[in-house]
């Protein structure tokens, strides 16, 4: 199996803009010496390693008091928020806006895919608004991915309360999520 590889856009997207103003230079520098240099021109990659470490660190610095779970899922909704702000982020959103939930949702591969290397997906239709999610996402970094679902699915939304994205089981190398919203929203 090939490195897997987070790409430049997700770390410009998280850590640049979603994150402006919000880390510290101490933060900085612990992020420098976990591979992430921000006062630099961000590298094409970065190993899916460093991704893990430095979500790590701006979780903790961010979000002492939260669950990690909860902190992740915060900073994947950042990511998001920033990542509609780069080049390609602000096309992606362009299409997503046009497509049906359940569409968006078996997209999601695509749109994971166009910032890592390594995302595989699979997704069943459980009922007209529900959709269960398989994602080959390991470790901690299922909660980025669930945060930046649900945030996706908000900006494609606006305005529908329903939409949700839960854990409903993981292992180490994987997650699956049940993604709903208003079936008439």
């Amino acid at each position: 199996m090939p490195e897997r590889l987070v790409y430049e856009h997700t770390f410009e997207g998280l850590f640049v803009r979603g994150l402006a103003r919000r880390i510290s230079p101490a933060v900085k520098q612990r992020l420098r010496q976990a591979g992430l240099d921000l006062d630099g021109k961000l590298l094409p990659a970065y190993p899916f390693d460093t991704w893990a470490r430095c979500v790590s660190i701006v979780a903790e610095a961010l979000y002492p008091h939260e669950l990690q779970s909860v902190a992740y899922q915060c900073l994947g909704a950042r990511m998001v928020e920033g990542y509609r702000e780069t080049f390609t982020g602000r096309l992606m959103f362009r299409v997503l806006q046009l497509l049906s939930p359940q569409r968006l949702v078996a997209r999601a591969e695509q749109n994971f895919r166009s910032g890592n290397n390594y995302t595989e997906v699979r997704h069943s239709d459980l009922a007209a608004n529900v959709v269960e999610l398989w994602v080959n996402e390991p470790g901690p970094t299922r909660y980025v991915v669930q945060g930046a679902m649900l945030e996706t699915l908000r900006a494609a939304r606006p305005g529908d309360a329903g939409v949700s994205v839960e854990v409903l089981d993981f292992t180490a190398e994987s997650v699956t999520f049940r993604v709903s919203w208003t079936e008439d929203a």
